[in-house]
């Protein structure tokens, strides 16, 4: 039986992820997973893909109190309650969203460590900053293979930067799951497709250097047709539910 083995997080898009033991997965994703982003001087959306950096900075959303804490990579950390300071429209992957510009020591922190000028965005009406779907899922095993290709032992799964990443079940395994319902804990989803894959997956998840050919190594065994390469698979939430590290993962017949 696959099981869940970590569920990742980050409340600011493309920085460093954040692990939890358990999370509420609702009908938009993991609550406040993604809530803010970054955005440049042209307003196109600050990521790993074009900016670095960010993967040496972690954000947590403390929904208690309302505030947004970023730790810096020399450990300094940053919290306070980010304010609205106007509106803007974002495009992100073809379709675009209201967000909430936000006020705060947020956007001069991180621009000192990525050496350009951003804005922090705090997306509106239940939306989140993902690429795509609402969770994305991995299996350890399927990274471990990528890695093998590569001539690694292992191979570190956040690369993939995976909502849940699973351990219990063989190398792509998940691919099989796509069209269908998949139990993760107490929530129910809906598998829409297999997960893309982009150069930031050959990008060192800790200090956001390059060091790995990963897409190389992913299309000497699975490029596909449509010419894109995969790893991982995409899912909607049918119902939403708790997930923590342990829970049980296994596909559902449709009733």
């Amino acid at each position: 039986m696959a099981r869940v083995c970590a569920i990742n997080v980050s409340a600011v898009k493309s920085l460093h992820l954040t692990p939890v033991e358990q999370a509420t997965i609702g009908r938009h994703g993991i609550e406040h997973d993604r809530e803010f982003l970054l955005v440049d001087a042209g307003g196109r959306v600050a990521t790993q893909r074009n900016t670095r950096l960010l993967a040496r900075i972690s954000s947590t959303y403390h929904a208690e109190s309302g505030e947004l804490e970023l730790v810096l990579p020399g450990g300094e950390r940053v919290r306070e309650t980010p304010s609205p300071a106007g509106t803007a429209t974002v495009e992100l992957w073809g379709r675009e969203f209201p967000a909430t510009v936000m006020n705060g020591a947020f956007a001069a922190a991180v621009s000192d460590v990525v050496g350009a000028r951003l804005r922090l965005l705090r997306a509106q009406a239940g939306i989140r900053a993902l690429d795509s779907h609402a969770v994305s899922v991995l299996s350890r095993a399927s990274a471990d293979e990528v890695g093998r290709r590569g001539g690694r032992d292992r191979f570190d799964p956040r690369r993939f930067r995976p909502t849940l990443l699973i351990d219990g079940c063989g190398a792509h395994a998940e691919d099989a799951w796509v069209g269908g319902l998949l139990r993760a804990g107490e929530a129910r989803l809906r598998v829409v497709r297999l997960d893309p894959r982009c150069a930031l997956t050959t990008l060192d998840p800790d200090t956001g250097e390059r060091d790995a050919d990963t897409l190389r190594w992913l299309a000497g065994y699975r490029r596909h047709e449509d010419g894109e390469v995969y790893c991982g698979i995409y899912a909607d939430v049918e119902a939403p539910g708790r997930v923590r590290v342990g829970d049980e993962v296994e596909p559902l017949e449709d009733a």
